[in-house]
């Protein structure tokens, strides 16, 4: 009995044996995560954010206070140099017209006695009783012109506050004020009836309207210092525009501001705030599609290429492994653990993707780090 019981155990022990050896065979060797070593092109870029603007624009502001009499154009009309944009009427006060009426009747009674006393003097030239150049009759025929001359002035001043016209020598003075550019209206701010503030006066001038050439539009937007720091004028740039977001516009680095638009003072007791100033930049010569229409105000991102690397070894940064500031990858092998560690020399990163400067070659298998939960030591 015993000796059938030990045969018992002894058949189902090699039995077990026998399962888990098949078991243990079947098993397949666990399968590490691999990129490949590729060549690509490696580019470090500046953002800027920012708008399209038309590269020349100007605001119009009226020389003669008044009142908007008429309005010539709407905003998008495209308007000639030289164009009638708007008239404005004069809106002088009851005291300002009656000075201007009372200085120039006075004028014209001191006109009026200077040319009495010019006529008897030439009376007595006439009979011989002064010489020709006699000093009384020489200041009076001066008098005469310089009267002669206040009153034409004065009484351009008074056709001035009256109506807006006026012609002194050659030249019509007018308060209609006409397109200074080539342009497109951009806005128009007034409207008629409204009261302006001319340029002449202490206070801000009312800006009427903007022109701007419209054939002609750059990028203007900021960049952080950082990447002022590395930026030329002569750079190229690639514009993407919020109506046409798939559509890429190539254009020039013109400008890099030499200040920042804000700057950060030591007594700011804001301790939030941030210490990274923006720069003024400016993208132009872009190189528009035909079929495009590009207005002023549409928000736009560029991006500058500060550094490129072209047709060289590349990895994605995910693979690389770090030993303090060392890197290294992670190379397949037939090894008990299935890899070993490959230090390596890194050239740009755009961020994503790395260049390889040494340490692999093109179509390597390196094992993907990120996958191994043991990125950084």
């Amino acid at each position: 009995m015993a000796k059938s019981w030990l045969i018992t155990i002894a058949s189902v022990a090699f039995l077990g044996g026998g399962i888990f050896v098949y078991l243990q065979s079947s098993v397949k060797p666990e399968t590490l995560p691999t990129l490949i070593v590729e060549k690509g092109t490696i580019e470090k870029q500046a953002m800027a954010v920012g708008k399209i603007v038309p590269s020349h624009a100007i605001s119009i502001k009226s020389p003669i206070e008044g009142i908007v009499g008429e309005i010539y154009v709407q905003v998008g009309q495209v308007v000639k140099q030289g164009q009638p944009l708007v008239k404005v009427s004069p809106n002088p006060t009851p005291q300002e017209l009656t000075d201007a009426s009372t200085n120039l009747m006075r004028s014209e009674a001191e006109l009026e006695s200077a040319k009495q006393k010019l006529a008897n003097l030439a009376k007595l030239l006439k009979q011989g009783v002064i010489p020709s150049n006699y000093d009384e009759y020489v200041s009076a025929r001066s008098e005469v012109k310089s009267a002669k001359a206040d009153v034409l002035q004065k009484r351009q001043n008074l056709e001035l506050i009256q109506s807006g016209e006026a012609l002194i020598g050659d030249k019509h003075l007018t308060s209609t004020l006409v397109a200074p550019i080539n342009g497109t209206v951009l806005n128009r701010k007034i409207e008629v009836g409204e009261p302006i503030i001319s340029t002449a006066s202490s206070q801000a001038a009312s800006e009427l309207m903007s022109l701007a050439d419209m054939n002609s539009v750059i990028f203007k937007g900021s960049v952080s210092e950082h990447d002022a720091a590395k930026l030329k004028p002569g750079m190229l740039a690639t514009l993407s525009v919020a109506p046409y977001p798939d559509l890429e516009i190539l254009g020039v680095l013109t400008k890099v501001a030499i200040q920042s638009e804000k700057l950060n003072t030591p007594d700011d007791t804001n301790t939030s705030k941030s210490f990274d100033n923006g720069f003024e930049i400016e993208v132009g010569e872009l190189r528009i599609p035909d079929k495009i229409t590009l207005r002023s105000g549409f928000s736009s991102t560029a991006k500058i290429i500060l550094e490129k690397s072209q047709d060289v070894l590349t990895l994605p940064e995910r693979a690389l492994k770090f030993t303090g500031n060392t890197p290294s990858v992670l190379i397949s092998d037939g090894s008990d653990e299935g890899f070993h560690q490959q230090k390596i020399v890194l050239g740009l990163s755009d961020g994503i993707n790395v260049e390889v400067l040494e340490g692999v070659s093109l179509g390597e298998e390196i094992i993907d780090n990120s996958m191994m939960g043991n990125n950084h030591d």
